[in-house]
C-alpha cells in the first residue's frame, strides 16, 4: 500500500472521496492532502491537514479530514496515512505539542471552526429544544441517560467529557446525548451522538447545533470542533442528519 500527496492535477480522480468544502482545499496554500492506494490502485483512504503559524505557539498543524472506504476497513490505511502525516511534520520541524493527532481506529473524521460548524446548511437554522449542557445534570442522571441510549458503546464517566459542550436531550421518556472532549491540541472532539427519540433527525441536529453554539460561547468562534467515527454504522447515522460533511462517495 502506497501513500502519496494529491495535487490539483490528480484531484478529479479523488473527488468522490471528499465532501465539497474539503475537496476545494486541495492544492490551496497551507493545505496538504494525502491518499493511500492498494496494490491494484484502489483508493484505500484519504487525509487532509492544514499547517499554519500562530504568534504564541509557532508553526502548528491540524487534521481537517480522514476517510477510509468500508471495503478497506480491515486494512492499515488510516494508520499509514497518520504515520505519513506525522513523518511530514517531523521532517518539517514542527514541535510535537503543535501536531494534532488522532486514534488510527477512526475511519472518518471532519473538523472545522465552531463558527463554520454552526453555519452548516443542515443545522444553521435549527432551534435546539429540550437540549442542555450535561453540566446541568448530576452524574446519576448522566449514567441513566447513557445506559438508555449507549447501545453497547463504551462511554466514560461524565467527568471525562467537556461538560459545557457535551449536551443531552430529554423529553418525556425520550433521550439524546452528544459527548465531546478536548484532545492534546485543545480541539473539541465529538465522538458520540445518539438518541432514542422518534424525531431522530431533528434531535440529532439539535444536539449538534446546540453544542456548536456552546463552543463559540464558551471558547471562541474559531475553536476547532472535530467529529470522529470509528465504524461505518456511526458514519451512516451521521450522513442521515448532516450529509454535507460526509464523502460524496457515501451518497451514491
Amino acid at each position: 500500500m502506497a501513500v502519496f500527496t494529491v495535487t490539483k492535477r490528480e484531484a478529479q480522480a479523488f473527488k468522490s472521496y471528499f465532501p465539497k468544502d474539503i475537496y476545494r482545499n486541495i492544492d490551496k496554500s497551507d493545505y496538504y492532502t494525502l491518499a493511500s492506494l492498494d496494490d491494484e490502485d484502489f483508493v484505500a483512504g484519504v487525509l487532509q491537514f492544514f499547517v499554519g503559524f500562530d504568534e504564541n505557539k509557532g508553526t502548528f498543524s491540524r487534521i481537517c479530514y480522514l476517510f477510509v472506504p468500508e471495503e478497506f476497513s480491515d486494512s492499515d490505511a488510516a494508520a499509514l496515512l497518520l504515520w505519513e502525516y506525522e513523518n511530514i511534520l517531523a521532517d518539517s520541524g514542527i514541535d510535537e505539542k503543535n501536531r494534532e493527532m488522532m486514534d488510527d481506529e477512526n475511519v472518518f473524521a471532519y473538523s472545522c471552526s465552531a463558527e463554520n460548524f454552526s453555519g452548516l446548511e443542515s443545522i444553521k437554522d435549527i432551534k435546539a429544544k429540550d437540549i442542555y449542557s450535561i453540566s446541568f445534570i448530576e452524574s446519576a442522571e448522566f449514567v441513566k441517560i447513557k445506559k438508555q441510549i449507549a447501545n453497547g458503546a463504551e462511554l466514560e464517566q461524565k467527568r471525562f467529557y467537556d461538560e459545557e459542550i457535551s449536551s443531552f436531550y430529554r423529553k418525556n421518556d425520550d433521550c439524546g446525548l452528544l459527548l465531546a472532549k478536548k484532545d492534546s491540541s485543545d480541539t473539541l472532539v465529538i465522538n458520540f451522538i445518539e438518541t432514542d427519540s422518534p424525531d431522530r433527525q431533528d434531535v440529532l441536529k439539535g444536539l449538534l447545533a446546540y453544542s456548536a453554539k456552546r463552543v463559540a460561547d464558551q471558547y471562541d468562534k474559531e475553536r476547532l470542533v472535530r467529529i470522529e467515527c470509528t465504524d461505518y454504522e456511526s458514519l451512516d447515522k451521521l450522513r442521515e442528519f448532516i450529509p454535507e460533511i460526509t464523502p460524496e462517495l457515501s451518497e451514491e
